[in-house]
């Protein structure tokens, strides 16, 4: 479930674009023989927290978390922590529109951010 004050224009986008994330800190602390009170000492980040990753139950995550997990790990490269992976459908899509873009939008991008900046505008609710 996706945090109850994320906007409705984020949580469309979402649905609209079929995906998976993978967080691979449960793995990364069982072949390193830590526990998740370990990472606690380590970041000062609430166990509940962590445990929440772990588990995936926690669907925003902040960049000062990431940040302090890869540190406390000595890791450099995010995708070790995490991985988001599109449908085939999306990857096709996604290149299509990539060799489409002229000033970085396509014609879709374009219709999508005027939609949404009308909404925004009008006070979309959550």
């Amino acid at each position: 479930m996706i945090h109850q004050k994320t906007n409705a224009i984020v949580i469309e986008s979402l649905d609209k674009f079929p995906h998976k994330i993978h967080i691979k800190l449960g793995d990364i602390l069982r072949d390193r023989g830590l526990t998740q009170g370990d990472l606690h000492r380590l970041t000062g980040l609430r166990v509940a927290t962590i445990n929440e990753l772990v588990n995936f139950k926690k669907k925003s995550l902040t960049v000062a978390h990431l940040v302090s997990i890869m540190i406390a790990l000595r890791i450099t490269d995010i995708r070790e922590l995490i991985e988001v992976e599109f449908d085939e459908e999306v990857q096709a899509y996604f290149k299509e529109e990539n060799e489409r873009m002229r000033n970085g939008f396509t014609p879709d991008l374009t219709k999508t951010a005027e939609e949404n900046v009308k909404r925004i505008a009008a006070g979309v609710k959550n």
